[in-house]
């Protein structure tokens, strides 16, 4: 994950894309700074995809901040730093997928309870899935 980002920054410099240089660059400084607080040579991807979620969660919780300031333009630069954060994250389950894995966990495990079905989501598609919307179809899925 991470050498794709610096691939992906070689090509942004080379483009001179700069918003999209500056993202990269602020998720490898994140990944990077996440790496050092582990005293860890290279995080696990697993912890990486959840490094950029929450890069792209705090810019989605800054887009409200700016659209109460009435900035439009700093919205319009969240919003597309969001994209780039997109193009390098996991495609997302919707809330179909999410219900058929969970059908075949209820089928093929007897007794199936609610923390076997999300532990089951975490270690197979971790950052693949919105946490609140995958416990709630366990919850109906699983009864």
């Amino acid at each position: 994950m991470k050498a794709t980002l610096k691939e992906a920054l070689k090509t942004a410099m080379k483009n001179k894309d700069r918003l999209r240089m500056e993202t990269i660059r602020s998720l490898l400084s994140e990944i990077q700074y996440e790496e050092m607080s582990k005293s860890v040579d290279e995080l696990p991807a697993s912890d990486t995809v959840l490094i950029m979620q929450r890069e792209m969660k705090k810019r989605q919780e800054a887009i409200g901040f700016e659209e109460q300031a009435n900035r439009p333009e700093e919205k319009a630069k969240l919003q597309n730093e969001i994209a780039i954060i997109e193009t390098f994250l996991p495609k997302q389950m919707g809330a179909d997928d999410i219900e058929r894995v969970l059908a075949d966990f209820k089928a093929t495990t007897p007794g199936a309870a609610l923390n076997g079905a999300m532990k089951l989501l975490k270690e197979k598609y971790a950052g693949q899935y919105d946490g609140k919307s995958a416990s709630e179809i366990a919850k109906r899925v699983l009864g």
